[in-house]
């Protein structure tokens, strides 16, 4: 993800050091809506084509308003013919576990991907769609690499998630930012101010959710793939989809513009931000 990085100004005055730590960390987890924690389990049941429709029922109920936009989102699509959703089981009838998966961590992660990045200088909107982009674009570059395409959209949607937690982090303890001014290192200055990178902040939640280390790991080596112990090749992907992703966004109407899409020219950007506007019409 191409995105400005974080700032060293409060209204003009140094940032202070604010050190997260685990303790931090998991105080903050306690105020996230309840779908994102719902996601590991649903990736290990979604991901094995003979999963149980009975178990991902009884975890997407755990979260009605996840399981509403779920149904909403199973009658919105193009297997769906335009005949109406009447249940979760329907839907997941309809939708196979290939895609009920992508479409279940999509919606799942939609509240806490929608969020203000202050610190960065990003809209709630523009994370969102940086964050579906690089899922989107992980998932078409996945196949040529001999790469499952499941794990890379998961792993392309969460990439950007120790953002979230950072600009938290930085408003409690320091209060309103300015905006934020591009840099070559987003990551060292994260670390700078807080201790930890976006990279490390995401792989510390995951982990806190028990998410699988396939997933984890690419996210934790995203700025130094060549160090990931097992991962490299995944977390080699993610770079080159987050500079995709950036392209893909760029072509797309600003957030909350009437501006019809004007098609780039390059019909593997068009495909994925049509993609992308179908999504936020879920």
């Amino acid at each position: 993800m191409s995105l400005p990085c974080a700032s060293a100004s409060l209204l003009g005055k140094p940032v202070r050091s604010a050190r997260l730590s685990p303790a931090l960390l998991t105080s903050y987890l306690g105020e996230m809506p309840v779908a994102p924690a719902v996601l590991p389990r649903l990736q290990s049941l979604l991901l094995n084509d003979s999963f149980e429709t009975s178990e991902v029922l009884e975890l997407v109920r755990i979260d009605p308003a996840l399981a509403a936009r779920l149904i909403h989102a199973a009658g919105t699509t193009v297997c769906s013919r335009g005949e109406p959703v009447r249940s979760l089981d329907e839907a997941l009838f309809r939708l196979g576990s290939h895609e009920a998966y992508r479409l279940t961590a999509t919606v799942a992660m939609s509240q806490f991907l929608n969020t203000h990045l202050q610190v960065y200088g990003v809209d709630p909107r523009t994370f969102w769609r940086q964050s579906v982009a690089c899922a989107l674009a992980m998932v078409d570059l996945a196949p040529a690499a001999q790469l499952d395409d499941r794990v890379a959209y998961t792993i392309g949607l969460l990439h950007a998630m120790g953002m979230v937690f950072i600009d938290h982090h930085l408003r409690v303890a320091n209060g309103p930012l300015t905006r934020v001014h591009g840099h070559p290192s987003l990551d060292r200055q994260e670390f700078e101010l807080t201790g930890m990178s976006q990279a490390q902040v995401a792989a510390f939640i995951l982990r806190s959710w028990n998410v699988s280390e396939e997933v984890v790991e690419p996210i934790e080596f995203q700025f130094n793939p060549a160090s990931a112990p097992h991962q490299r090749a995944m977390a080699l992907l993610l770079g080159e989809a987050r500079s995709m992703a950036a392209d893909i966004v760029a072509a797309l109407p600003a957030p909350g513009s009437d501006t019809a899409y004007i098609p780039s020219g390059n019909q593997w950007i068009d495909e994925i931000a049509a993609h992308i506007r179908e999504i936020e019409n879920w």
